[in-house]
């Protein structure tokens, strides 16, 4: 069994930065791959976290109401650094997602914006009986 402290201490919060942000990149696909992305890093590569633990963590993960491979990833990032790994891992995680949907709503929307969202008011078509 490994010794708790010593994980907490020998993953620094550049590494996790660095490995959530490129996950948040190329995890193209949902959660399976944010979920195989993860378990292939923590699991088989770095062998920061035990299997079962990973196991742990997917299962409470979904009993959560939410996205559950936003909240295994956050649960990873806690089980290497506690609370500052849980909010750097967070972030590093979802922000990349978050940019590259705002990014193509923004250029979607300057070329083809609904009417909705130009504040235009809405005008229901006519019935045939109100025009008699």
């Amino acid at each position: 069994m490994i010794d708790e402290r010593a994980s907490v201490q020998r993953v620094s919060l550049v590494t996790i930065a660095r490995e959530w942000t490129r996950i948040g990149c190329i995890g193209f696909g949902g959660p399976p791959t944010h979920i195989t992305l993860l378990r292939r890093l923590c699991v088989e590569q770095r062998q920061w976290i035990e299997e079962r633990d990973f196991e742990d963590g997917i299962a409470a993960a979904n009993l959560l109401p939410g996205p559950a491979s936003t909240q295994l990833a956050i649960y990873c990032a806690w089980r290497l650094r506690r609370t500052a790994g849980a909010l750097v891992g967070g972030v590093c995680f979802i922000v990349p997602g978050l940019v590259l949907i705002l990014a193509l709503s923004v250029l979607f929307l300057d070329r083809h914006a609904p009417s909705w969202a130009l504040g235009q008011r809405l005008v229901p078509a006519r019935s045939s009986r109100q025009s008699r």
